[in-house]
């Protein structure tokens, strides 16, 4: 592509920013004027990941770079494998729940392998996310979007969970955010992930999160909160680390697998963001995700 070419590209999309911080941009010309200018910005990910890829294999010792991959491999191929019957139980149990003949106590039973079918297809999930960070094979599918659309699809995704454990769940996210050029499917899935840890975490009946955006120049400010229960240092300092839960009562009381919060912070430091948290024992946690937006 010629210089002038990426120029008229910087110019079109810094007046979508414009509009964007104006309140003026509108789903319509979302839709229309950027298909092009995303497929340019993808194709220029894509190239940049190539070398980022290609430069890390260089430091890797062939015979461990091997090893990875096949390690990588095993653990896909298993996740990918006990899905599949797990979707199968999942679907006849679904079929006979819906049959209408059991009777009360094979209803309960039906319902009892239907939460377990889902936890293990959720854990499966979950694994294969986090093998994906460990070993750097996440395939992003990075397109242009405006946060106030992902926090829609937050929302939809996480109010039946807030529902069915009574706790509340509010949202505050503004129009005229900065624009994003990134996968939305991993931003929206690390959002939930904590705030999922934040539900689960909080007073039964009192419990809430609450998710609020705002924008710092062009660097999109993520903050969910919780007044749950909060953190000790020593918890707050081993944050992130695979499969640690606290002793906390009422963290064991739930069942989890630990993967969770660290699956958040990895897809965040993929997506090229960070994240801190302030935290303290009986006072809630605050979550603060910071994510570039889409530069000229």
């Amino acid at each position: 592509m010629s210089e002038t070419a990426i120029q008229q590209a910087q110019q079109e999309i810094q007046a979508l920013l414009d509009a964007n911080q104006k309140g003026t941009l509108t789903g319509f010309m979302l839709k229309n004027k950027l298909e092009a200018l995303a497929t340019l910005l993808q194709k220029a990910d894509e190239e940049q990941a190539a070398i980022a890829r290609a430069a890390a294999a260089a430091a890797v010792p062939p015979d461990m770079a091997e090893f990875i991959k096949q390690e990588a491999h095993f653990v896909g191929h298993a996740v990918h494998q006990i899905r599949n019957p797990l979707t199968s139980v999942k679907g006849y149990v679904d079929m006979l729940g819906s049959m209408g003949t059991l009777n009360e106590m094979q209803q309960q039973f039906m319902a009892t392998i239907k939460n377990n079918v889902n936890r293990m297809i959720g854990l499966l999930s979950d694994i294969g996310y986090i093998n994906k960070i460990q070993k750097n094979t996440l395939k992003p599918a990075a397109k242009i979007d405006t946060f106030k659309n992902l926090g829609l699809r937050v929302e939809k995704e996480m109010r039946p969970i807030a529902e069915s454990l009574g706790r509340q769940l509010e949202f505050d996210i503004p129009s005229g955010l900065p624009m994003l050029n990134l996968d939305g499917d991993l931003l929206v899935l690390a959002v939930n992930k904590l705030i999922d840890n934040g539900l689960r975490y909080s007073p039964a009946e009192t419990g809430k999160v609450t998710v609020s955006a705002l924008g710092e120049d062009n660097t999109l400010v993520i903050v969910v909160a919780d007044n749950g229960i909060g953190m000790t240092p020593a918890e707050k300092a081993r944050l992130g680390e695979i499969y640690f839960r606290s002793d906390s009562e009422v963290v064991q009381e739930h069942r989890g697998s630990g993967l969770g919060v660290p699956i958040a912070y990895g897809l965040i430091q993929f997506l090229g963001g960070s994240i801190s948290v302030e935290s303290e024992e009986g006072s809630g946690t605050r979550f603060t995700l910071r994510i570039p937006g889409m530069s000229v």
